[in-house]
């Protein structure tokens, strides 16, 4: 397994080519999704290895979303990217609705399940904000991974993924820890504590741990139903 961290975050010194933006909080709902698609482009570009199911496997992230305490179908996966984890994670039998704001990074996750055909049947890659979506149907796990520190509304996007969830659900969750990656894409940063307050409007019940070597945070929580009631409430 390659660092990813080192590949992602490598003190080389090269020319600034990255055609990003330093995103701000008041970037408009246009730019953010023009960000998001030439994140892909760029990845493309300076780490294509990225773009493949075999980068992912045996990873730390990886490891911890196949943990099948938490682990069920149906999936939502909020901010799947171009999609190499779902198929890792649908390889197992597991069926998940992934959605990203990017649609070119849709694109490629798509292009790539092809290359999956045991996958068939069991990943729907969907373009859209999952702010205003809506589906037939409840879920039993929900997935945002490297997704917070991007988001514009981290707090809508949480009440959104909560009323999509049955009772009893858990929502696994993968950030940064601090600023271990050097990413103009990243609205905030995490620490295990600020994670933890921030989880903590949505259930009192949360496992948090750190990955030292791809200096992650990875966090589990259970959100009952009247829990989200309450936050919700409160909010009013």
């Amino acid at each position: 397994m390659v660092n990813i961290l080192k590949l992602f975050t490598g003190k080389k010194k090269r020319i600034d080519d990255d055609p990003r933006v330093y995103v701000k909080k008041d970037i408009s709902i246009e730019d953010f999704i023009r960000v998001n698609d030439q994140s892909y482009e760029y990845r493309e570009k300076v780490l294509p290895a990225a773009l493949t199911v075999e980068f992912w496997r045996g990873s730390g992230l990886v490891n911890f979303l196949l943990d099948s305490r938490f682990l069920k179908s149906e999936i939502l996966d909020v901010g799947c990217g171009s999609g190499e984890i779902d198929i890792i994670i649908a390889e197992k039998g597991y069926d998940i609705t992934a959605v990203d704001i990017s649609p070119y990074a849709i694109n490629l996750a798509g292009k790539l399940a092809e290359g999956f055909p045991d996958c068939k049947g069991k990943l729907d890659f969907l373009v859209g904000n999952i702010e205003q979506m809506d589906f037939n149907k409840k879920f039993s796990t929900a997935i945002i991974s490297h997704t917070l520190e991007h988001v514009i509304n981290p707090d809508k996007m949480m009440e959104m993924v909560i009323r999509l969830l049955n009772p009893e659900s858990y929502i696994l969750v993968a950030v940064p820890n601090k600023k271990a990656w050097n990413d103009r894409t990243h609205l905030r940063h995490y620490s295990e504590r600020s994670l933890r307050k921030f989880l903590s409007l949505y259930s009192r019940e949360i496992e948090i741990k750190i990955d030292k070597v791809e200096k992650m945070i990875f966090a589990v929580l259970k959100v009952p139903e009247s829990t989200f009631k309450n936050s919700v409430n409160e909010r009013v």
